[in-house]
């Protein structure tokens, strides 16, 4: 009996193949474990018992909005972070003298943007204007809500200059 195979184990092939696979997979676990402990869950919010949440408070203001007939057309200069807003009167007689402006990045809590527009004079159909400006007006895809204390608009924004801005009918919340 003549052995043909005389290169010991390790200086085989398959084993290491076979070796290969299940370590390759626990590398793979530990970088996800690794990844999971450098981030945080930053869009997981937990209700307190019996307190309206903020999908609901968002749902309320978006409906009222839908009932007053509120629209607005926000224009970002991106050169200098002018952001202008006008709004269609809707039903609505008074205008709130500030409003809230936030960008919500979809992902990550720490890229939101959030300022505070002032009332300026009406443009020449009548139509309340509000400015207000960005320190470094925001890369990519962004949430962008126009808030009062009673109502919201709301779109999303892809970098554009001008971006309308409509009640959220998402009942789904």
């Amino acid at each position: 009996m003549v052995r043909e195979d005389t290169k010991p184990w390790y200086r085989q092939f398959w084993p290491w193949f076979i070796i290969a696979l299940p370590a390759s997979a626990v590398v793979a676990g530990l970088t996800t474990l690794w990844i999971s402990m450098q981030t945080t869950d930053s869009l997981v919010l937990v209700p307190e018992e019996g307190v309206k949440t903020e999908a609901d408070r968002q749902v309320a203001a978006a409906r009222l909005a839908s009932e007053l007939g509120l629209a607005g057309i926000v224009d970002i200069d991106k050169s200098t972070g002018v952001v202008t807003v006008v709004m269609r009167r809707g039903d609505r007689q008074d205008a709130p003298v500030t409003l809230e402006f936030e960008m919500s990045h979809p992902a990550f809590a720490d890229r939101d943007r959030r300022i505070t527009l002032n009332k300026a004079m009406p443009d020449a159909e009548g139509n309340p204007v509000w400015v207000g400006h960005f320190v470094s007006v925001p890369e990519g895809r962004y949430y962008a809500v126009l808030k009062s204390t009673e109502w919201r608009l709301s779109a999303e924004w892809n970098g554009e200059a001008t971006l309308a801005l409509r009640p959220d009918n998402n009942e789904r919340l």
